[in-house]
């Protein structure tokens, strides 16, 4: 008398549960993953803890609230800043670039002071800032 199987094949194992839970882990990471294509300006920043007046001397870059661009005292157009910015550089080749932006300033203005600095061959670009007594 022989109790159990009667065939002689091997067991299997089931694959089907295995392979859905890797597709719904692939789903998972593919939808929470972030692709995001920013480009990283190297700045110093002051921090605000060491807000206040520097000796060293700086080309000073001013954003009104309007948008509008000073460069060393004098207005310039939107279009006429790189070409500004180069003009001081060749001046003042040792000298960092300090923006001063309005606070009701637009980012917008800002990130164009930080684009035009780059043009112009700035490696050190400090932001302004005025400490909180």
């Amino acid at each position: 008398m022989r109790f159990g199987r009667n065939d002689d094949t091997e067991p299997r194992v089931n694959l089907t549960p295995l392979i859905d839970v890797v597709f719904i882990l692939l789903i998972f990471f593919m939808v929470s993953a972030r692709f995001a294509d920013e480009r990283v300006l190297a700045l110093e920043l002051p921090p605000a803890a060491h807000a206040g007046a520097t000796k060293e001397a700086h080309v000073d870059v001013r954003v009104t609230p309007g948008g509008g661009f000073e460069v060393a005292g004098e207005s310039v157009a939107a279009e006429a800043l790189v070409a500004s910015l180069r003009a001081q550089r060749a001046q003042y080749p040792d000298r960092a670039l300090r923006v001063r932006a309005d606070r009701d300033a637009r980012h917008g203005a800002v990130v164009r002071v930080f684009d035009a600095a780059a043009a112009a061959g700035f490696a050190r670009v400090d932001v302004a800032t005025r400490s909180q007594e």
